[in-house]
């Protein structure tokens, strides 16, 4: 059985910035055998005190980190490797203030640094089929853990008065995809719904109207929640709402107070870690991806 990655291997493979930049111009340039310039066969090298290399032939420059989360960057590519490390290892998220203290930057760089991290997380065009699990969710504060004067009346059950949705599809045995959307209503679900689930599939929700489209173009099972109802032979929604203790766990947990503008990118880091679950070296994966 493969270990999972740790950080005695992490620090001996990443030991020096030439190390790490030599990495992402390999997972941009590995492919590239001739000058894109001169046409020729060449073995690109390193310009000196520079991160970028050249042709011996004709001197034509390439800048690996051109058009990667570490453009313009003045924080060292080690700091941002083992902020990457970091992040692939925490199971509920690592926060900006987590950063800040352990690679000595400041809390604006962190918290930037781990918003072009979650930029490269966005969801794949892969559709998901078999048995795919349909849910809802709200994020926000608990009314009852208000104080008095800031209590919010009416936001009881699916209001977002002071909650965001999210929507979420799961694949049984494979990814879940969620999306914040405006409202639980059809117009908001079902665009998602009939671009990311193949036509053959089965789909299983909860009785809430906005899912009554789906028997249009799918198999549609429903579970009756209303009558106490949460599993009727393999009609369950119980894997995607496992999903949600996830992303709270995370919300509430690490990062504690989350803005709408920035809600996607964090359900984005929930998915992929979920989506990954099973995988020894998340790190790997995540820096493919730049």
């Amino acid at each position: 059985m493969t270990k999972n990655y740790t950080i005695t291997q992490f620090r001996k493979e990443y030991s020096n910035d030439d190390v790490c930049l030599d990495k992402i111009f390999r997972l941009k340039f590995d492919g590239l055998k001739n000058c894109p310039s001169c046409k020729q066969p060449v073995m690109f090298k390193r310009v000196t005190k520079r991160t970028c290399y050249y042709c011996p032939r004709c001197y034509h420059q390439i800048h690996p980190l051109k058009n990667t989360i570490f453009e313009k960057t003045t924080t060292p590519l080690t700091l941002w490797f083992y902020a990457m490390y970091l992040f692939a290892a925490s199971k509920n998220g690592v926060s900006a203030k987590e950063i800040e203290r352990q690679i000595g930057v400041t809390y604006k760089t962190a918290f930037r640094m781990l918003h072009k991290i979650r930029s490269l997380l966005e969801n794949d065009l892969e559709l998901l089929d078999g048995i795919i699990e349909l849910d809802e969710t709200f994020v926000g504060g608990k009314n009852k853990n208000r104080h008095r004067d800031k209590k919010v009346q009416g936001c009881q059950g699916r209001s977002f008065k002071d909650k965001t949705p999210v929507f979420g599809m799961l694949q049984r045995d494979g990814k879940v995809k969620a999306f914040v959307v405006p409202n639980t209503n059809t117009e908001s679900l079902m665009p998602h719904a009939f671009s990311h689930i193949a036509e053959n599939a089965t789909v299983c929700t909860d009785e809430w109207y906005a899912y009554e489209p789906l028997r249009h173009k799918y198999t549609h099972e429903q579970i009756q929640h209303n009558k106490g109802e949460y599993a009727n032979g393999n009609i369950t929604t119980n894997r995607v709402e496992n999903y949600w203790s996830n992303v709270k766990r995370t919300l509430n947990g690490t990062y504690i107070t989350v803005s709408k503008k920035y809600l996607q990118n964090y359900v984005n880091e929930v998915s992929f870690k979920f989506n990954h679950r099973k995988d020894k070296n998340l790190f790997d994966i995540l820096i493919n991806k730049v």
